[in-house]
């Protein structure tokens, strides 16, 4: 076992979580003495050798999504352990070797144990129901340190991508196109190989094929965009291309931020005037 201290709530301290708990049903210290004790009791029974319910996992998919909201919903009979990939905040109740936790959300898989490497520990959101019991706006919210665990599934479709510091494009392909994008994807599109190898440069992509046809998987850095002075635009020493911003061509920069895995798209910012 590792234990986790945490400063006690106090009523003024735990009242920025719960303001519209506190319109409805007044927080009181009888809520504040509860939470208190779970959150100490959630402390005391982490775990940095077995995973437990209410701890939160660094989740990436084979195809490389990555979540860092996922949460243990509970241990299974067979010892693997339910864990939601994208979770609601968990209702809790104090169990003697840890809580009892129902957390909801996002897919619910199965995972082992021993597949999991401890990452350290975290504050991470709770909730109880307040004194009026389950009722509108009845839960009070809390927050309390669990360990932490990172877990990734086996067979990787993309290599090292993840979307935890690469974008990742699902771009479809019209090979009957005669007008109009050769490929679309989520508020991208382009209108030829050729623009579309012009951002895999820009951007450091890499295309994938995708488990469908017509379809690729695109891995590249981020998009940032950025208005500059005259000046500052005019220092970059780089190359002068062409976007559409504010729905018209406009010269700009593109800058290479490899720490961030992002491009920063540097503009000056057009003068509008108003009759």
């Amino acid at each position: 076992m590792i234990q986790i201290k945490s400063k006690p709530y106090s009523v003024a301290t735990l009242l920025p979580l719960n303001a519209a708990y506190d319109a409805e049903h007044h927080l009181t210290q009888a809520d504040v003495d509860r939470v208190n004790a779970l959150v100490m009791h959630i402390g005391n029974t982490r775990s940095a050798q077995v995973p437990k319910a209410g701890d939160r996992i660094l989740y990436t998919s084979r195809a490389g999504d990555y979540s860092e909201d996922a949460r243990i919903d509970r241990v299974n009979d067979d010892g693997t352990l339910a864990v939601h990939v994208v979770s609601f905040i968990p209702f809790v109740a104090p169990m003697d070797d840890g809580v009892w936790c129902v957390a909801g959300g996002g897919p619910l898989v199965d995972i082992a144990p021993s597949e999991t490497r401890y990452a350290g520990t975290a504050r991470v959101e709770f909730q109880i129901w307040g004194h009026d019991g389950p009722c509108g706006n009845g839960a009070v919210r809390f927050e309390a340190c669990v360990s932490v665990w990172e877990y990734k599934e086996a067979n990787p479709l993309y290599g090292d991508f993840t979307t935890k510091h690469w974008r990742k494009l699902d771009l479809y392909r019209f090979p009957e196109r005669t007008d109009g994008d050769l490929y679309r994807g989520a508020c991208i599109s382009f209108g030829s190989d050729e623009e579309l190898e012009q951002f895999v440069a820009n951007y450091e992509g890499k295309l994938f094929r995708a488990p469908v046809p017509n379809r690729i998987i695109l891995w590249c850095y981020r998009d940032e965009q950025k208005a500059v002075t005259q000046a500052e635009w005019d220092a970059f020493d780089a190359p002068v291309s062409q976007r559409r911003i504010y729905n018209a061509p406009q010269p700009v920069k593109l800058v290479k931020d490899h720490e961030r895995y992002t491009t920063i798209c540097y503009y000056v910012r057009p003068d509008f005037s108003h009759k």
